[in-house]
């Protein structure tokens, strides 16, 4: 069987176990952060209290460590307990709901842009953990606002080490000169107002190195959208 053959069945059964998984527990029964029942009437899925607790951004596109930077939420317990059930816990459901959250935040405060860029992960790591999250929040996102998302617009070239735990200097280390544009976009790419995505932002290495690597296509303008930061 083809290498493309292989890749559409992978798919096809992620689609269809993430369908079966919906329909046992259907995500719109629980809030997606702590997971008490809740209606469907809730905002995000989120319960009153988790919602309350969520500390909100309401303010404009500002610079972080010279990256013009908009997010959803300050980076808190609440908003990693989000990120951390979609990475690691597997509930690829929630990134519906980021998408969500991120749609309303560009509504209310965002840059124009033409394409959505999600942050690569490192294909081996990909492909252990199934997914990149920031690919299925873009992927979702590209649905609500009708811009398209290059879910593989910048490759991750080599593996670097997990960020948590490492110094400002160590993350930027890390990630320098590991990213790079893929050849098969740079067409879609160019020229364009690139809306980098990620779910975190922290010191701001990987998305300074990203942002880098997309110089390479001479793009109109990159802003970074991520769903909570410091």
């Amino acid at each position: 069987m083809s290498e493309n053959g292989r890749t559409l069945i992978a798919k096809w059964f992620s689609a269809l176990t993430e369908r079966g998984l919906d329909l046992l527990y259907p995500p719109a029964l629980y809030c997606i952060c702590c997971g008490n029942l809740i209606d469907e009437t809730r905002t995000y899925h989120l319960c009153d209290h988790c919602i309350s607790h969520i500390r909100w951004d309401t303010g404009d596109v500002r610079v972080l460590n010279g990256i013009k930077t908009l997010r959803c939420a300050e980076y808190g317990l609440y908003a990693r307990t989000l990120i951390f059930a979609l990475k690691y816990n597997g509930k690829t459901y929630i990134a519906r709901d980021l998408a969500e959250i991120m749609a309303d935040r560009l509504a209310m405060a965002g840059p124009d842009f033409d394409v959505i860029v999600p942050v690569p992960l490192f294909s081996r790591k990909e492909k252990k953990r199934g997914f990149n999250q920031a690919a299925l929040i873009g992927d979702c996102l590209g649905k609500l606002t009708g811009r398209p998302c290059i879910s593989r617009g910048l490759l991750r070239t080599e593996d670097t080490r997990p960020m948590r735990g490492l110094s400002p200097m160590e993350r930027k280390i890390n990630v320098k000169g590991k990213f790079a544009v893929n050849k098969k976009y740079v067409t879609l790419l160019e020229g364009q107002r690139i809306l980098l995505l990620d779910d975190f932002f922290t010191t701001g290495s990987t998305a300074g190195q990203c942002i880098s690597a997309l110089e390479e296509v001479r793009p109109a303008d990159v802003h970074l959208l991520a769903f909570a930061a410091r």
